[in-house]
């Protein structure tokens, strides 16, 4: 098992830019209401991680199976309105290649069954998605707002406050989640 201050210390290695905050998985707050969000999005039955194409697990029961989480964060200051959009592009995956290395570290490490989730959709394929099917099976990952986790609240339990309109100042949340095996 890997103690907290080493996982600290790899994931500063990777990217100290970003915030960890360890977790307990069964905290999550989860709502119907999030997921509604999803079938307002421009990329609705566009994404192959996102609603209507995910799994039916029931993911608050799925949560509860994993003893630990951690929630990673970055932060990106908006100094230019007109790069909104590269910057909310840009930060998408920067945090979804950090996770996958994080993944790598949990697996290396003997916790085979870890698991992760961006914030925002998955937006490795500058192209957009394969029509047929994911372009990146392996790599492309779901959106916690995908699944029903209410990621304001969840965060705000660890004193992560996040704020709208995001204009100015835009805060990516992923969530890292293993097991102890």
């Amino acid at each position: 098992m890997i103690e907290n201050e080493e996982l600290i210390q790899y994931f500063n290695s990777i990217n100290s830019d970003a915030k960890y905050i360890f977790i307990n998985p069964s905290e999550l707050i989860f709502e119907e209401n999030v997921k509604m969000n999803c079938y307002y999005c421009g990329r609705y039955n566009n994404n192959w991680r996102c609603p209507p194409n995910l799994p039916d697990i029931d993911y608050k029961q799925m949560m509860k199976e994993y003893d630990r989480g951690c929630f990673v964060i970055l932060s990106f200051h908006i100094h230019d309105k007109k790069m909104y959009s590269e910057i909310r592009n840009e930060s998408s995956v920067v945090l979804h290649k950090l996770l996958l290395e994080l993944e790598k570290l949990m697996w290396k490490n003997n916790s085979s069954n870890s698991i992760s989730f961006i914030g925002g959709s998955c937006k490795l394929c500058r192209g957009g998605c394969g029509k047929e099917k994911c372009n990146n099976p392996y790599l492309s990952r779901s959106p916690l707002e995908a699944i029903g986790v209410n990621i304001v609240k969840s965060a705000k339990k660890y004193g992560v406050d996040i704020k709208f309109p995001t204009d100015k100042h835009l805060i990516r949340i992923g969530l890292l989640l293993w097991q102890e095996e």
